[in-house]
């Protein structure tokens, strides 16, 4: 458990590292603010090392008593090879060092969901199951989530992403979406609510415009 109870975990101040593994992503969402999506834009492992030392060896600097590691991209499934070594890295750097964040630590996640039913995902997901949150965005119905949430040829996602939301709920009954509103989709925000409430995220969801 990250924490003995849940309150305890939501009580503590905790430090935020955020790891844009990737630029990479399947979709075009037509209001994302990653310009200049790509495939040679990627975090090496290298990096990752380099950044995880100097944070776990100086104390002083990061006096929180939790930590949450962001992965986001991008899509950051598309490296989650990468990501599975990097969270290994974390985990025998916390133990040899005794760190306190030693057992008061996520890895958490913010993904578009379509590779939440991948093999190498769930391996991912089983082999860390007590310490990690997972995010999947879904704007609401077919119709909301496909003016935006289209893949690069045009063609709406939604029907990919619905998909693995039960196994998603299974997992993370807890797990809460993200809801982007721009002008064009606003009449349709009422029935998207109700919506998601009638796939079974019941908590949320968090709505940005």
């Amino acid at each position: 458990m990250i924490k003995e109870q849940k309150e305890q975990w939501q009580e503590s101040i905790a430090k935020n590292i955020t790891f844009i593994v990737t630029k990479d992503c399947q979709l075009a969402c037509k209001y994302c603010y990653l310009v200049g999506k790509n495939i040679d834009e990627r975090m090496s492992f290298d990096v990752a090392k380099a950044a995880i030392d100097y944070i776990l060896t100086h104390w002083d600097l990061f006096k929180e008593d939790s930590v949450v590691w962001d992965f986001i991209g991008g899509d950051p499934f598309l490296e989650i090879e990468l990501i599975d070594k990097i969270c290994d890295y974390i985990k025998k750097r916390l133990f040899e060092l005794s760190h306190p964040w030693f057992n008061s630590y996520r890895f958490s996640f913010s993904t578009n969901g379509l590779m939440y039913n991948d093999k190498r995902v769930q391996n991912y997901i089983q082999k860390n199951r007590t310490h990690i949150s997972i995010g999947i965005t879904i704007d609401g119905t077919e119709r909301k989530h496909d003016l935006n949430r289209v893949y690069k040829n045009g063609a709406g996602s939604y029907k990919d992403v619905v998909k693995n939301i039960p196994l998603w709920l299974k997992q993370f009954p807890d797990a809460s979406t993200k809801v982007t509103i721009s002008s064009t989709d606003i009449p349709y925000i009422k029935e998207s609510v109700l919506h998601l409430y009638s796939l079974g995220i019941k908590n949320g969801p968090i709505i940005k415009s």
